[in-house]
């Protein structure tokens, strides 16, 4: 019985690993790429470890499948679904990570999963999210570290993320705001309160000290670094010799942090011993399992039929956009430029206003039906040369139509300031909310109605009223 049970368990996962194959690759690619998601390669085998660590209390538990996790797996599933038609990967790893432990869950029963809930809750550590918090992290900072420097008399000019001080200037940038060290804080600190704690006023409280320890450590972190510039002239602290602070602040804080979790240690945490504990029972039930398998087959099938679907026109041309009563230029060098990742075609187009080469318009187009015209890969600015002001929404008319559009006000060293409004056309229809857009996009592309679309970009200086400007259809 023993046998059959874990050849049952092991062709449950099997199956979510080949119809959820794209998610979990995918999901690689982020942990593999980009730093702030290393830690995530430990999830699955800590998971196996804690799981390992419990077993005693799991098969001291009957083993009986159950069929109420299906309100939770066709959920995920069509979510799945959505997620990799629209790419939308965000969507799609949620699925994958979260799917694994309700599956698990579906094989062993209530009572056995209740017993290693955490280490199926901790699984979805897996899912690489946190990068949007960025932008805000890197707001607290800055301002952070230029209120400690304001303290110890460090004389300061701010201009967005950049922070100038006599010896030189220091870009607060993405790399400083202590996002890979936020979300690893919060991991130790989940696995040190399950692993220490017995009380659960304790592990909320430890928890979150690992919330914010890590956020106050940053700001110190920076401040640090500016601080020692300005004492040594820029000698130290402002080349990569500030990276290895970081890297050794960094553990310096981890240390502390697990050494106020050891001072809050609850002793004599209870050891589990299978010779205290009677085992339970396996009882599988094959039509139950079965039943699970052919929802998972359903959706996977209908999850690949989308990769044999191509866009039916792939050569349609759309008609450029124009700023309307603006002389166009190309004399002047090139002050501003996104960065669009595979468009089929892309149109830049510079206009005079105030005598001066100073409006810009982009327009990307992407025909083909596995292009992704809404991406997190297309950047409004590059952070070298430009910092984040603020964000705000005007108004902007397009073939007549007003439409409310976000826009991004930008700063470079050199203090020169414009901002940038983005928006999108889809299938005729003007979008400004790129969640709506992206949306859009994967209602069509499930309906198999997607027909291309475009990305419009308009940068112009800060004091210009955009409703003051007409965008048009240009015929030629």
């Amino acid at each position: 019985m023993g046998k059959e049970f874990g050849i049952v368990l092991l062709s449950m996962l099997l199956l979510w690993l080949a119809f959820f194959w794209q998610g979990v690759v995918t999901a690689i690619d982020i942990w593999w790429g980009n730093e702030i998601f290393n830690h995530c390669f430990f999830v699955l085998p800590t998971t196996a470890y804690l799981i390992y660590l419990k077993r005693d209390s799991l098969f001291s538990n009957n083993i009986k499948p159950t069929l109420l996790p299906l309100f939770a797996i066709v959920p995920l599933c069509v979510l799945y679904v959505v997620g990799r038609v629209g790419d939308i990967q965000l969507f799609m790893h949620i699925a994958t990570f979260t799917l694994l432990p309700v599956l698990i869950w579906t094989i062993i029963g209530h009572n056995a999963a209740k017993s290693i809930l955490f280490p199926l809750v901790f699984l979805l550590f897996a899912i690489p999210v946190g990068e949007q918090l960025i932008p805000f992290l890197q707001e607290i900072t800055a301002d952070g570290s230029v209120t400690l420097l304001k303290m110890v008399g460090v004389p300061l000019y701010r201009n967005g993320l950049y922070i100038e001080i006599p010896a030189g200037r220091f870009l607060v940038a993405e790399a400083c705001s202590g996002v890979s060290f936020f979300i690893v804080s919060i991991v130790i600190g989940s696995l040190f309160s399950y692993l220490s704690f017995v009380s659960p006023t304790k592990k909320v409280v430890f928890v979150t000290i690992s919330v914010f320890l890590p956020v106050v450590a940053n700001i110190i972190r920076v401040f640090g670094i500016i601080y020692i510039a300005h004492k040594t002239d820029m000698e130290y602290a402002a080349g990569a010799d500030h990276l290895i602070y970081g890297w050794f602040f960094f553990a310096f804080v981890i240390m502390c942090l697990l050494g106020i979790g050891e001072l809050l240690r609850d002793k004599g945490v209870e050891n589990e011993h299978l010779s205290q504990m009677q085992r339970g029972n396996i009882q599988l039930n094959t039509k139950k399992v079965a039943l699970v398998y052919l929802v998972l087959i359903i959706f996977g099938v209908w999850s690949w039929s989308y990769s044999f679907y191509k866009t039916e026109n792939t050569t349609r041309a759309f008609n450029t956009k124009d700023i309307a009563n603006l002389k166009a230029c190309d004399d002047e060098p090139l002050y501003w430029q996104p960065k669009i990742e595979n468009a089929d075609k892309q149109v830049r187009q510079q206009y005079i206003l105030d005598s001066q080469c100073q409006a810009v318009l982009v327009q990307a187009e992407f025909h083909r039906f596995d292009s992704e015209l809404v991406s997190g890969l297309n950047l409004l600015y590059v952070e070298k040369e430009w910092s984040l002001v603020r964000t705000d929404t005007e108004i902007l008319v397009s073939d007549e139509v007003a439409h409310k559009v976000p826009v991004l006000y930008l700063t470079s060293p050199h203090e020169k300031k414009i901002k940038v409004a983005r928006w999108y056309e889809v299938n005729g229809k003007v979008l400004t909310s790129t969640i709506k857009a992206k949306l859009y996009v994967t209602y069509l592309k499930m309906t198999r109605q997607y027909d291309g679309g475009q990305l419009l970009i308009m940068a112009v200086p800060y004091t210009l009223d955009m409703s003051t400007l007409q965008i048009t259809e240009n015929y030629e």
